[in-house]
């Protein structure tokens, strides 16, 4: 009996040790070759406060241990020189000195090589013609998938192209999931999705319903007082409005700020002379955010006359202007 039980195990322990990432952590081990003594540490890159591993430098050398819940990119730092690494749980070796950090050598892992020849044209890193170039490469990278998520202001059609040129790995992944998230949450202010009712509140404590503004060109603009774009573009919408209102077009304004004061001082400033309400819920992702798919603001969807989505006004492509035209020419 005592044979079976330790016979069992030992066979759950060596299952355990090949689960990958489970019993497995990452090392690093290295040396400094201009450091006799410091500290190495690794910080992730998402959160720099968040510590992933850090070590004593002593006699030029480290070793670095640490377990991550995912493959993930991190800032590596030696007595505060920086540079970027992509880690996932398994063994490194690395040789460097301090000044020359960014040149360094680490031996291990797949995803780093990746990451370091994606970094080698860092002229414009948020180009998304470097991520599709580097999906093209690698679909099936899980670096891929963190170049997709990471800058954060694409818009739908380019996240809709960076998953589809994803393989399957790729979109398993813990990056690859967040994309398809993204992409299906940014699909709700797509054109021709029919806008849900909504409520919200008003600068005087009442219910802003949106069936009041059915049967006209709406231009829903979510904003806050704190986000310095939004308050920048407040006179170009005033122009906006003078213009088009006559027309049939009608603005409605929903502040994210989680503060009602911030809010209605805000308001007082800059005295918008259309509909004015606030999501309670402010900048929180169960708000008019999950209704209609956005992670920034300045956001401005502009819903038909029959209460479809015509389109999102990204301020990269036609103005303003022209596109509250195209949707006037639709309800004719």
């Amino acid at each position: 009996m005592i044979k079976i039980r330790y016979s069992a195990c030992c066979a759950l322990l060596l299952f355990l040790l090949r689960l990958p990432g489970l019993a497995q952590g990452f090392e690093i081990k290295g040396a400094v070759k201009d450091v006799k003594y410091g500290k190495i540490k690794l910080l992730a890159l998402e959160d720099n406060k968040v510590v992933l591993g850090e070590a004593d430098i002593k006699g030029h050398q480290f070793i670095v241990k640490g377990k991550l819940d995912y493959p993930q990119p991190v800032t590596l730092c030696i007595n505060g020189n920086v540079t970027r690494v992509f880690l996932e749980n398994t063994r490194y070796q690395l040789q460097t000195d301090y000044f020359g950090l960014n040149g360094h050598q680490l031996q291990g892992g797949q995803l780093n090589a990746e990451y370091q020849y994606y970094l080698q044209d860092m002229t414009n890193p948020s180009n998304p013609d470097r991520t599709r170039e580097f999906l093209a490469k690698y679909p099936d990278s899980e670096v891929g998938a963190f170049l997709a998520n990471y800058w954060g202001k694409y818009p739908y059609s380019r996240v809709k192209a960076f998953l589809d040129a994803m393989g399957p790995h790729a979109r398993r992944s813990w990056y690859g999931k967040l994309v398809t998230q993204r992409e299906d949450v940014m699909a709700r202010s797509q054109p021709g999705r029919v806008v849900p009712d909504f409520k919200a509140l008003g600068a005087n404590g009442d219910t802003v319903n949106y069936n009041r503004f059915r049967g006209k060109v709406l231009m829903l603009d979510f904003w806050a007082s704190w986000c310095h774009p939004c308050r920048m573009e407040i006179p170009h919408l005033k122009k906006v409005y003078q213009t088009f209102h006559e027309k049939g077009v009608e603005i409605l304004s929903i502040s994210v700020d989680a503060v009602d004061a911030a809010w209605k001082k805000a308001l007082g400033q800059e005295q918008m002379p259309w509909p004015q309400a606030r999501d309670p819920k402010g900048f929180d992702e169960n708000g008019f955010r999950k209704v209609f798919g956005f992670g920034f603001v300045p956001f401005a969807v502009i819903i038909g006359a029959d209460g479809k989505v015509v389109t999102v006004w990204d301020r990269t492509g036609k103005s303003l202007e022209q596109l509250l035209e195209e949707a006037l020419a639709q309800t004719k």
